[in-house]
């Protein structure tokens, strides 16, 4: 993230609960280190992913998971996008409701589509 600029959002920060058989790695052992990486897109000007995949993969939580998503708000993050990995068209906007009610909740107001690497914010 240091040397490489050419990315719009982090997408997937915590894929690794899908795959994981020893199961959730404890958010506050990881908290320090997650913060030091969305303070830096932050300064980047660059955003983070929300990705409805996990309600299709059976997971607990959203990815990344709320934790993330309220630490990168509480630090200023404002660069939001959503995805659903829909692979197929069964999945396209896949649990987008609830994926924008837990944005509200958390206090995100907007999400992010990107022109050529700005992106356009719209209401949530």
């Amino acid at each position: 993230m240091r040397c490489y600029h050419d990315y719009s959002v982090l997408a997937h920060l915590d894929v690794i609960v899908r795959y994981d058989m020893a199961g959730v790695y404890p958010f506050e052992k990881a908290k320090d280190i997650i913060a030091e990486i969305l303070t830096e897109a932050i300064n980047d000007g660059k955003g983070i992913e929300l990705n409805t995949s996990s309600w299709r993969y059976g997971l607990t939580d959203t990815q990344p998971s709320r934790e993330i998503l309220k630490l990168y708000h509480d630090l200023g993050g404002e660069i939001l996008s959503l995805g659903s990995d829909a692979h197929s068209p069964e999945y396209i906007y896949s649990h987008m409701d609830e994926a924008t009610a837990i944005l509200k909740g958390i206090g995100f107001r907007r999400f992010c589509t990107f022109d050529k690497m700005k992106p356009s914010f719209h209401e949530l």
